[in-house]
């Protein structure tokens, strides 16, 4: 299984507009972040969490062509405004539908957010060719065994999703034993790092790299970073199995 980091950054991205602090004016490539997302890559077929703002810089930066299933993790704009540019995947794969994935909560505001998609008032330029669906149990694709992880986000339910022995969780603010549990003792864990401290909807660097260690995890990535956080030196502060992922960035499993 191979993970890609389409995109390592908050809301805002970095750098972010009219900032010029050290980190936005950086040169150094892991500096520079798209919005969040990651693909996941397995026996030729791939998955993909979360449609950023960025989402067709970020197809045409890796060569992808093909999709099979798209799992959100929450419907802020951030994470699913690329939605329209899946049409561009679809012909790509001869009009082929594609099935995406969320809690229904995030599929109730997508299917009502991006209601022209389905109800359509003029046929132009194309639209994307999609169906939402429900996931609120562990589902068997391709051998993959993908489990949602119910999270908060503030006090909004999201969900992060572990892949057999990968896990990815963005924006979350608490997670409970019970979800947890569900990511104790994966190889690989991204999770969500905004800043140094702690934000009322994302944890903060402490916060994260103290649920971590409460993990039997064997790596860390962190991800959804701001530019308050220089990679070079963030990188030499942390735990030596934790570490901030950065664009581009691609791990095997």
């Amino acid at each position: 299984m191979k993970i890609t980091f389409l995109g390592t950054g908050t809301s805002d991205g970095v750098p972010m507009i009219g900032c010029k602090c050290e980190v936005c004016r950086s040169r150094n490539k892991k500096n520079k972040r798209l919005r969040s997302s990651i693909l996941i890559t397995h026996k030729n077929k791939n998955y993909l969490i979360d449609t950023s703002i960025d989402f067709r810089e970020q197809m045409l930066r890796e060569n992808i062509n093909h999709i099979e299933n798209i799992f959100y993790t929450h419907s802020h704009a951030d994470h699913t405004y690329g939605i329209v540019d899946i049409r561009a995947i679809n012909w790509a794969m001869n009009n082929k539908t594609i099935d995406c994935y969320g809690n229904k909560e995030t599929i109730d505001d997508l299917a009502e957010r991006y209601d022209f998609i389905f109800n359509p008032i003029q046929r132009g330029g194309g639209l994307p060719s999609i169906k939402f669906k429900i996931i609120d149990k562990p589902m068997q694709i391709n051998g993959l065994t993908i489990t949602p992880i119910n999270i908060l986000h503030g006090i909004l339910p999201i969900l992060g999703y572990r892949f057999n022995n990968f896990a990815y969780i963005t924006d979350a603010s608490k997670i409970e034993k019970s979800s947890l549990d569900i990511i104790k003792d994966v190889d690989v864990l991204v999770i969500n790092t905004l800043r140094y401290r702690d934000h009322s909807t994302h944890f903060g660097a402490q916060t994260a790299v103290d649920i971590i260690q409460s993990l039997n995890v064997k790596r860390t990535y962190l991800t959804h970073m701001t530019h308050d956080i220089n990679h070079n030196k963030f990188l030499h502060e942390l735990p030596k199995n934790i570490e901030p992922a950065f664009d581009g960035l691609k791990i095997y499993i």
